[in-house]
This record gives structure tokens, sequence and C-alpha cells, in this order.
């Protein structure tokens, strides 16, 4: 095995020299909820450019998010549905059920508006990543600015500055029946941009019962109203269907990893959505006093599942919006003010109606429930920054959320309930701005209440309520040192010392951060997901790097590295005491490195490694996951000649045919706690551009 000081030496390289998941002065983010460079952020913020993950399957958040510092992400099958860890937030992404691969606890935008429901869900039908032209994820925790389930943010961002018309059509083929074809004009009318995209894709899986097929629509539009104002809209549409294979238990593991659970296939789990969206958001700049930021959209869904020996229809509708100013001033002499003050409110309603499951998981004729359920979440934050000298910068912030949920049985009024979490997140820190460096220390509080599907009651309470009454909203601080910076490369714009090192070792760029998280009334699933308990306390602690080198014009190492302790303080009840024992779900060790060698003339081949420690698939910690580490290997061309452009690549996943566990029901029902990962794999891609 290919072993983690060597994968630490060779680095990362999912772009070309020009594209980064790595700092810049010059990175524009809106990581704080008003857009700032990068450089200045006292935080953990990563991103990825359209370059690191445009020459990839493009299946999932996975091919752009893998190789981030403290970003876990596990794939189910390969398919589209991923679980996304953030510093151990979001852990609980799966279980028995079809529609586990929402995510929990991380909040995902799409050019800014949420995908995240109310209630912390995240439904990834609408990611589209190989549309984004990038990928911003703020890695500390960020409720105070945010609200519930913002133990993370994911924001994926398009490109509305183009400067002339253009035409691309992409193709993707690779192993076990996976191909995509997607097709994207760019259009202009004076000063106004827009584009249209138009995506199918079909992936047969290679585990029996994993089929997933997904056709999408997206429009983005954005037109000046004046010099300082801007409005930007964009419609989304699409129709997906997933199957899933379930968990194994350790033998079947071990005997046959591309079987398929035989309870998925007789019940033949499978989740069938159509979603919706509209939304737009208003930008005006106030001159030098600051700007506003205004954003609405309605979102309505038609959901199917077979789950759980129920077929069940969801008819939804979530709709929202958020208003946030931004004032600055100047206080005195090189003593700057600036104060940020925002709310938010998102409603999701709609009808359940259950039935029993037929043959083979068709809809049977007998309605066992009719709910409606319904979840609000409105808050409000305000935040300020004093900037000294260019220097110094001090913030603070502090929010306040209300998250509402309704029940009503229309079958037995008895169990209607109501249920209101609520509570204050504060947020502060101190940085120090050093031209091309960056150190930062902030405190952060978080709010994560459970989801919808989460607070069902177990037996024998199911009789009486529709909320579990044991479960409360979790709620975490984040104590976080960090650093970040550039040595070499020139000089920056304001004159300071590029850092030192001398230029012919090229550039190299780092992000690096500890973090200490205490969280209380951590929520934990049993049962297989069916459930869910909370923890008294939780611990997790820390340390994430990651770095850049290009080295040369044609050679470009990176490599990203997270080191953890995850540990259960208190948590107690009627199945065991698991304090002190190590928290499901969580690697203590999660690395990635890849070298890349570019040439001028268009080829380019890279070598990536991913690593993966060892971790529990239960709370008692006696199902364990291996550790494993997966090599891969891409060769590419990029061109462009006039107005056009060919990118092509092949590549190769886990050539070394390794065997590994992908991702993990924690707390399995029977010992059923584990997905196999794909084995060794190829996939074809080619992008054609016209401008």
């Amino acid at each position: 095995m290919i072993g983690p000081a060597l994968i630490l030496a060779v680095g990362v390289a999912a772009g070309f020299p020009d594209s980064t998941a790595a700092p810049t002065d010059e990175i524009v983010v809106t990581g704080s909820r008003t857009a700032e460079l990068l450089l200045r952020t006292p935080a953990a913020i990563s991103i990825a450019n359209k370059d690191a993950f445009v020459d990839t399957r493009g299946i999932s958040l996975k091919d752009g998010l893998q190789y981030m510092p403290g970003v876990f992400v596990q794939s189910r099958g390969g398919g589209q549905d991923v679980r996304v860890t953030i510093r151990g937030f979001g852990a609980r992404g799966n279980g028995e059920r079809s529609n586990a691969g929402n995510m929990r606890g991380i909040r995902i935008l799409q050019d800014g508006l949420p995908l995240t429901e109310p209630d912390g869900r995240t439904s990834l039908d609408l990611v589209d990543l190989l549309a984004a032209d990038r990928i911003e994820v703020s890695r500390s925790n960020a409720s105070a600015l945010y609200g519930n389930a913002s133990g993370g943010v994911i924001n994926l961002r398009s490109d509305l500055s183009f400067g002339s018309p253009f035409v691309e059509g992409l193709q993707r083929s690779g192993s076990f029946g996976y191909h995509r074809e997607a097709g994207t004009v760019g259009f202009t009318a004076g000063f106004s941009r827009g584009t249209f995209s138009l995506t199918n894709s079909d992936y047969d899986g290679w585990r029996a019962h994993t089929r997933s097929t997904t056709t999408q629509a997206q429009l983005r539009m954005s037109v000046p109203l004046d010099e300082r104002t801007r409005l930007r809209a964009l419609v989304d549409g699409v129709t997906d269907m997933n199957k899933f294979a379930g968990a194994l238990t350790a033998a079947q593991l071990a005997a046959d990893p591309r079987q398929a659970n035989p309870k998925f296939i007789d019940r033949d789990e499978r989740r069938y959505n159509r979603v919706g969206r509209v939304g737009m958001t208003f930008d005006r700049e106030l001159g030098q006093a600051g700007e506003m930021a205004l954003a609405i959209y309605a979102e309505p869904k038609v959901l199917q599942r077979s789950e759980r020996n129920r077929f069940r229809d969801f008819n939804r509708y979530h709709v929202g919006g958020s208003a946030v100013f931004t004032g600055r001033s100047q206080l005195g002499a090189g003593l700057q003010n600036r104060v940020s003050i925002g709310g938010d409110e998102a409603w999701q309603d709609g009808s359940i109606l259950f039935y029993n499951l037929g043959p083979g998981g068709t809809r049977g004729p007998d309605l066992v429930a009719n709910k409606r359920e319904g979840a609000n979440s409105a808050g409000g934050f305000v935040e300020e920054e004093l900037l000294w000298k260019e220097r110094w910068s001090a913030r603070v912030a502090a929010r306040y959320d209300a998250i509402r949920y309704v029940s009503e049985d229309h079958i037995d009024a008895s169990l209607n309930a109501r249920k209101v979490f609520s509570r204050w997140t504060p947020k502060a820190s101190l940085a120090f701005l050093g031209g091309r460096h960056t150190t930062y220390v902030a405190l952060g509080g978080g709010i994560e209440a459970p989801a919808f599907n989460e607070i069902d009651p177990p037996a024998p309470f199911d009789t009486t309520t529709s909320f579990n009454p044991f479960l409360e909203a979790m709620h975490s601080t984040t104590y976080e040192v960090g650093a970040r910076g550039e040595l070499g490369g020139g000089r920056p714009a304001n004159g300071d010392s590029a850092g030192g090192g001398p230029t012919r070792l090229g550039r190299v760029r780092y992000d690096a951060a500890l973090y200490w998280i205490v969280v209380e009334n951590d929520i934990i699933p049993f049962d297989g997901g069916a459930y869910f308990f909370t923890a008294g306390e939780s611990r997790r602690r820390g340390v994430e790097v990651g770095l850049e080198w290009s080295a040369a014009r044609w050679l470009l190492l990176r490599g990203a590295g997270t080191f953890s302790q995850n540990e259960y303080v208190e948590y107690a009840n009627d199945i065991g005491d698991f304090s002190g024992y190590e928290v499901a779900g969580l690697p203590s060790r999660t690395l990635a490195g890849a070298a890349r060698v570019t040439s001028a003339r268009g080829p380019w081949l890279e070598v990536s490694l991913e690593d993966v420690g060892e971790y529990f698939a239960d709370d008692a910690n006696t199902a364990r996951v291996a550790p494993y580490t997966i090599l891969n290997a891409t060769v590419g061309y990029a061109r462009t000649l006039g107005e056009r452009t060919l990118r092509a690549f092949v590549s190769g996943n886990n050539l070394a045919d390794r065997r590994h566990v992908a991702s993990v029901f924690i707390n399995g029902i029977n010992g059923e706690y584990y997905e196999p990962g794909l084995p060794r794999n190829w996939s074809v891609g080619l992008t054609l551009g016209w401008r």
C-alpha cells in the first residue's frame, strides 16, 4: 500500500495550472454573505475552479470536492447520491431510506440561493456539477450567518461574465453503462448575459439494482438595470430516478460486493423525483456606503418513493427569500467599519400519502397514511467588522433562528403535533492581514434541528404523537485557528513582499487550520436510520492542510490532508453507554494527492491518490471499516484554435482494483452496514466549444 507520507509529498493536481482549490488574493468569495477577497476572509474557505472538475465524469459532487481539506465525500455506488461530511457535520446522511442520499447539516447554495430545505435536508436533484463554473466551500461553522444546518456551506456558482456568445457540447461515457450528453448555449443582449443548458445522463451502476437516470434543464440570466444594479434570474427543472442496492453485511461484502440487499430488490427501493425551481436575485451597490442584496425563490416538487414496505407520494412546495444590507464607513485615520444586517425565511409544506406496497414495489390499493408536513425556518443576523490600517480585522456576529414544524394526520388527529427549535448563535474572529498571508482565530456557534424524517417517534410513542419526544436541536461551538497565503510568484498589488522564496522554485499556496468542536445533543441514527437518538456531548478535534505547488509551468503538485479525533464524550441510552467511543462514520485520516504534467501543445497527464483511514459504522465500535488507498490516472488534451475549443480525456479510477467500502449505514440493521466502492473503472470525455 502507498503510504500517507507519499500522498502528501506528491500533492493534488485537479486542474490546469491556473485552477485552484487554494486561496489567491484575487478571488472574490461570499462566505461571509458579502463579496470580499478570499485572502481577507477570517475563516476556512476552499475554492475549486471549473478546470478542477471539467475533465471528470461529473456525475456527482465527489468529482468537485474530493481534494479539499476537511471535506470527506463518499459515493453510495458511483452515482448522483453522495454523503458529504465537513468536520463531522453531515455524517448521518445515509441509512435505510431511499432518500438517504439527501444531505444533512451542510447548507448547499446554487448561485447564492439555498437548495437546503427549512428542516436542514438537501436533495441533490438540481445539482449539475459540470454546469457550474466554480465551487466555494466554507469549512467553518456558518450558522451565525446562514442559520440552521450550516456546519459547512457549499456554493456552486455559474459564469455570466463571458464576453461573446458561445455553444458547447459535452459527451461522457464510462464503465457500467454510464453516459452523459449535455449542450450549453451562452447568449448576449447588450450588456445582459444568459445561458441555457440541457443534460441527459444514464448510469446502470456496478452493483445490482443501482440504476440512475437524469434529465435536467437550466436557464440563467443576468441583466444590469443601471451601472450599480443587477438583476439575476434562474429557472431549473429536473426529472430523475434512482434505484438503491442497500447495505451488506460483512459476510455478504466478502462473498460478492456486487450483490444488492435482497430486501431492496424485493421492494424495488427507488426514488423518482420531479423538481422545478424559479429564483431571482437583486443586487445594488450604494457607492462607498455599501450594498444591498435581495433574493426570492420557489420550488415545486413531486416525489415518489418505494421505501420500507411503503409506496410514498409527496407533493411539496418550497418558497423563501432573503435580504442583506451592508454598510461601510470611515471611523478615523486608518479605521474602517463594516456592518451587515440580514434575514432569511423559508417555508416548505405539502401532502404525503403512504400506500401499501404491491408486487415488485408497485403502489398498492390501501391508503395507510394521509398527512401534511410543514417546516418554517426564519432567522436574522448582524455582523460587525472593524478594519485597522488594512492589517487587523476584528469581527463579531450573532443570529437568532426559529425552526417550526407542524404535522397534521388526516386519519388520526390525535397524532397532530407542533414543535419549535430556536437558538442564538454567536461568531467572532480576529485576523492579521499580512499582504499575501492571513492568520486568524475564530469562534463560532451552530444550530442544527433534526430533519423532518428524523423526528419519527419509535414505539410505543408512535401511537400518541408524530414527533420523537426525546430529540432536541443539536448545537455546537467551534474554536479555530487558521492561516492561508502564498509564497513566491511575484509581488502582490499592494506592494508588500511576496512572502519570500525565490521565484525559480515556483509558487506555493497553503491553507491550514486547527479546530476543536464541542457538540451537544448530537443526532445519532439507529435501526439503520429509521429512528434517531441524541448524544449528550461529542467532541471533534482536527488539523487540515491544503498545499499547491506550481513547481514549473508544466508541473503542478497539490495535496490535501485531514487528521481528526472524533469521540462521544457523554452518550448513553437503553442500548448501552458509548461515552469515550469513536463517533461512527468519521475516519481519523483522509488524504488526497496528485501530480499533473501539462504540455504547451495540449496533452496533459494526471496521477492521483485517495487515502481513507479506518473508522467504525456503529456506536459500539464493533463494525470496522478498513482503510484503503486508491490510485487514479487521467490522460487528456486541451486546445483552443481561434474560436474553437477541444477538450478530451481518458480516465482510469481505482487502477489497482482495490476492494473498499465507499459508504456506510450508521448503526445498520442486522449487521447491514457496508456499501461497497467502485472497482476498477474507466471513463472518457469530449467537449467541443465555439465562440
